[in-house]
């Protein structure tokens, strides 16, 4: 480095900040500053300004129907040169995905494959007039397939409702007809209005959320809660299509352990695997695998692609094909999935009757939808710069849902995979999704029928192959365990709940451990002692900088929270376990003060013998025991008394308590009364408490509990330093006062012990006189008498004298200085 260059650090180390100002109290600061109450936040407060919004204006109708129509602002600014054919081509792609996704998913439901593509098509065109992202695809999704396919088998198992099949003979011009039938119409009837009653449900629940602006309730469903249930959730998706894969038949649970029911069904029937459905499924899983991984996601080749190779549709056709050639279905008894209408369903409310008993699960499907599909929009929105509105996404799945729920759809999300596609091909807006749709329309009104022999195998290894993304978050176990040993708990018992329950107890075990995690956190966080950094104003905490230095006497404490009902007590015993604990001290006041009277009755005993000793060698000289002894026990006892109040006095060193308020954001009653406890509780032993740094919450808080009744106003500091050095000039002012009285006593002791040798000598000499003239004894005797007790008032007088000559010598200024 050249001498004329100064380096970062050393820059840092020469810019000096120097302040002169008074200590502040908090009072004083906001007396001189004119500091007042925050504005109040309520009901009447609210309407007035939602009041002085509304105008009638053309100015507030269109950014009334720019907000709730976003497709209104995108549209302005849509440029046809630009976006148009980017927009075009990510349409079909993503169309071409919709629809081998759309009849995989639709069958994860329980419901035939063409009702997923009802759900590709319904929803996305809605979601392009009312939904704020320009980069996710609506449409069918494999979590939610499955959560409403549940829901379904709940419905169904309730009714008891399972495929039968019976014999049946009708009778034809005379001849007798013998038939089986079964009752399939009847269950698919009852699946797709159990269906549609949750995707009503759900899309009620969801506009009655963005109506009351409660979009905000998605952080309660952190990330690594969500990636544990989606895999979690991925699980279930997985055992639901094995039976596909092998082309056997298994049972369908729900509610806790329903995947060890299912495992055990797939093991007993696996003798009964259907080997050309195996094949079928092993090959068809093997092509999706080797083209997603080696060419649509190869780093060199991605780049050179205008679009993803569509392996899925691919796969789709061909089976479609090679299943209507080959005559799968008559010849291996592989299963197809049979007959797709054409055309567009009608509208029907069949759905109402069935509300009541779907409400539960549309709960979860409704809140797993939200979270998912927002989180997907928000990353988009923060890549590409533009703002996703919650509360407005809220309203556009709601109204999504209900509107699609009268056409014999279900559930409606964000695809993952779908929304990837959508924004690397480089898709600019939701036209996008109006491309797509178009696709599906053609499919449904012309194509649907020619899918009728495609194998259910091939679906469901569309699926399977889909979910290695899903498994692949098992990784993420590895980053949280470094991170925050608290996310990967929340992780993994969100995982095994999932997992071993059920996918709706999962979740809603998933939430109640975060949200206990938070509690617990709150509860009991973290405290610490704060230490000044030496030569400035700063405080940190000492077990993290070891150059903070502790102030002699005083102990400033840290409580990292809010301070409520929770964790009041726990603020209690941690203030006391890094400063003194009151009730040790009273513990140690009540030894001393045993020990004591245990001192002063020896002390007694020993008197009593020394005045039985002093008789004897006086005789029975009543005035000198009853004159001198008696006045020596007197001050042997006072002194004891006074040397155990000292030791009473003196259990600790600290004097002073700083609480740094800063960290807490609030306080509560509960948080106010323990405030009151430990500032009554240290007073007690000539501890004084200190506030710092509180913000105009937790004093408005004080104000109106009657805090400030104990005279803590004056407690209460602008910020750390005003404390710590009021504190100092405390001690200060005491230690100069201290030495003052010791000063005194000192002078005090020297001039009663002048007086005292002044009378002895008087009292020698009248006793030498008496002895010349014993006739005269008596008089003399007398007057010695009166002489003494002339002294003693002299020295008395003396003494009071002197004591009032220091008493005027403290109040001088020159004389308080220690």
């Amino acid at each position: 480095m050249d001498n004329g260059e100064v380096g970062e650090d050393e820059a840092f180390v020469d810019d000096m900040v120097v302040i002169e100002r008074p200590i502040y109290t908090q009072s004083d600061f906001d007396e001189g500053f004119e500091g007042g109450k925050r504005p109040e936040r309520n009901v009447r407060t609210w309407a007035q300004s939602k009041a002085r919004k509304c105008e009638c204006s053309c100015s507030c109708v269109s950014r009334f129907f720019r907000q709730y129509l976003p497709f209104l602002s995108i549209m302005r600014e849509y440029n046809v040169r630009t976006d148009l054919l980017a927009d075009i081509i990510a349409g079909l792609t993503v169309g071409i995905m919709h629809i081998p996704q759309g009849m995989a998913y639709g069958q994860l439901s329980t419901l035939p494959p063409v009702f997923g593509l009802y759900v590709s098509f319904f929803p996305v065109i809605l979601y392009f007039f009312l939904g704020t992202s320009k980069h996710v695809s609506m449409g069918t999704f494999a979590v939610v397939s499955l959560m409403v396919g549940s829901a379904v088998d709940k419905g169904l198992r309730s009714r008891d409702l399972v495929p039968r099949t019976w014999n049946e003979t009708t009778t034809v011009n005379n001849f007798t007809i013998p038939e089986i039938r079964d009752n399939s119409a009847e269950i698919l009837e009852v699946k797709l209005k159990l269906a549609m009653a949750v995707t009503f449900a759900v899309g009620i629940l969801q506009l009655i959320l963005g109506v009351f602006r409660l979009g905000f309730l998605t952080v309660y469903l952190s990330d690594p809660l969500i990636s544990g249930f989606t895999t979690g959730a991925a699980c279930h998706v997985f055992t639901s299509q094995i039976k596909h894969i092998f082309g056997i038949s298994m049972g369908r649970y729900s509610g806790a352990f329903k995947l060890i029911y299912s495992y055990r069904d797939i093991f007993l029937n696996l003798p009964e695997t259907n080997a050309v459905t195996f094949i079928a499924s092993l090959v068809c899983m093997l092509l999706l695998f080797i083209v997603k991984e080696y060419i649509n996601n190869n780093p060199k080749i991605k780049p050179k692609l205008k679009m993803p190779v569509p392996i899925e549709l691919v796969v789709v056709v061909l089976g479609t094909v090679i299943s209507y050639f080959v005559k799968l279905e008559e010849k291996y008894e592989v299963k197809i999935v049979g007959d797709i209408p054409v055309g567009i369903p009608p509208p029907n409310l069949n759905a109402f009757p069935y509300l009541s008993e779907v409400i539960g699960d549309a709960i979860a499907v409704g809140i797993v939808a939200f979270a998912i599909s927002v989180s997907m929009a928000k990353i988009f929105a923060n890549k590409h710069d533009y703002a996703v509105d919650s509360n407005q996404e809220l309203l556009a799945y709601g109204a999504c849902n209900v509107f699609s729920s009268f056409f014999s759809s279900f559930v409606a999300a964000v695809s993952l995979s779908r929304s990837l596609v959508q924004e690397n091909v480089g898709g600019r807006t939701q036209v996008t999704g109006l491309v797509s749709s178009c696709l599906v329309l053609v499919v449904l009104l012309l194509v649907g029928p020619y899918f009728e022999t495609l194998p259910n195998c091939i679906l469901a290894s569309i699926i399977l192959v889909a979910l290695k993304g899903m498994f692949k978050q098992f990784l993420d176990l590895k980053n949280l365990w470094k991170i925050s040993i608290i996310d990967f708990a929340v992780w993994l018992v969100t995982f095994a709940a999932t997992v071993l329950l059920d996918v709706d107890l999962g979740l809603l075990v998933g939430v109640v451990f975060a949200l206990l995690t938070v509690i617990m956190r709150s509860q009991r966080p973290y405290s610490c002692i704060l230490g000044q950094v030496p030569g400035t104003d700063i405080y940190k905490d000492i077990s993290v900088y070891k150059v903070a230095e502790e102030t002699p006497n005083v102990k400033i404490f840290r409580f990292d929270s809010a301070l409520f009902f929770a964790n009041s007590e726990f603020f209690k015993n941690s203030l006391y376990k890094l400063t003194v604990n009151p009730n040790h001290l009273k513990e140690k006041q009540r030894k001393l003060l045993k020990k004591k009277k245990k001192e002063d009755k020896e002390l007694l005993n020993v008197t009593v013998d020394s005045i039985g000793f002093s008789m004897e060698d006086r005789g029975k000289d009543g005035d000198s025991v009853n004159g001198k002894g008696v006045m020596d026990t007197t001050a042997e006892e006072d002194g004891a008394s006074s040397s155990g109040t000292r030791e009473t006095a003196n259990l600790t060193d600290i004097q002073y308590i700083i609480l740094d308020c800063s960290t807490m954001s609030y306080v509560d009653s509960m948080g106010v009364k323990v405030l009151r406890q430990v500032i009554s509780e240290l007073k007690a032993f000539d501890i004084t408490v200190y506030l710092a740094q509180c913000k105009s919450s937790v004093r408005e808080m004080f104000e109106t509990t009657g805090f400030y009744n104990t005279g803590s106003r004056h407690y209460m500091f602008i910020t750390i330093h005003d404390a710590v050095v009021s504190a100092q000039l405390n001690q200060w002012s005491i230690l100069a006062e201290n030495a003052e009285a010791a000063n005194g006593i000192n002078n005090n002791a020297t001039a009663d012990g002048g007086n005292e040798d002044g009378a002895a000598e008087d009292s020698k000499t009248i006793g030498d006189d008496a002895e010349d003239d014993d006739a005269a004894a008596a008089s003399d005797n007398n007057g010695t008498t009166g002489l003494s007790q002339d002294g003693v008032k002299q020295s008395d007088t003396s003494s009071k004298d002197d004591a009032k000559g220091l008493g005027g010598d403290s109040k001088d200024p020159e004389r308080t200085e220690v």
